[in-house]
């Protein structure tokens, strides 16, 4: 029974490295990067990316997606899936498409480590392009543009403090909200 439960865990270590090598491939509407996380042990970032149609729409109740974007050693930069065990710190505790129109739409999520709804709402410019934009309470002001959170790391597995990072939408002022884990 030991040896079972020896070999089922190490053909799951096994395929979680295997996904984390999987490279991001974006779809030509895709927006890469709407916010992300960094953490102070590195230089590496995880992006939340979102993909879209060819009206700038959510493609779905799962469009936003979570990815390893690493800076170290590089140039290049690259990018890869997140292994299985890292949803837990990056994943979502929610994520839905609440509408879509002919040119944009809002997806909400809930990340399982940040207590708040996130509202990425899309649209297609003037151009043709697509853009996206987060938005979340940050520091008491609702509907605030959420540009990335910072998590300050205890040890390997605890975090002493996140900082969240937005900016305020009627001013243009930089937002920070401290909180403490």
């Amino acid at each position: 029974m030991l040896r079972r439960i020896f070999l089922v865990v190490a053909v799951v270590m096994a395929t979680a490295g295997d996904a984390q090598a999987a490279p991001i491939a974006f779809g030509p509407n895709d927006v890469p990067t709407v916010f992300f996380i960094n953490k102070s042990d590195d230089h590496n970032r995880v992006d939340y990316g979102i993909r879209l149609n060819e009206h700038c729409a959510p493609t779905g109740d799962d469009a936003v997606f979570p990815y390893w974007r690493e800076f170290e050693h590089s140039p290049p930069v690259r990018t890869h899936s997140l292994g299985m065990f890292e949803y837990v710190p990056y994943g979502f505790s929610e994520q839905r498409l609440v509408h879509r129109t002919s040119t944009g739409g809002d997806q909400i999520v809930r990340l399982k480590q940040l207590a708040r709804p996130i509202l990425v709402r899309t649209k297609k410019l003037a151009d043709g392009h697509c853009e996206a934009t987060a938005y979340a309470r940050v520091g008491g002001v609702e509907g605030a543009v959420l540009e990335s959170v910072y998590a300050k790391l205890a040890g390997a597995m605890s975090v002493e403090y996140i900082d969240v990072h937005g900016k305020n939408p009627a001013t243009g002022a930089e937002i920070t909200e401290r909180i403490r884990k």
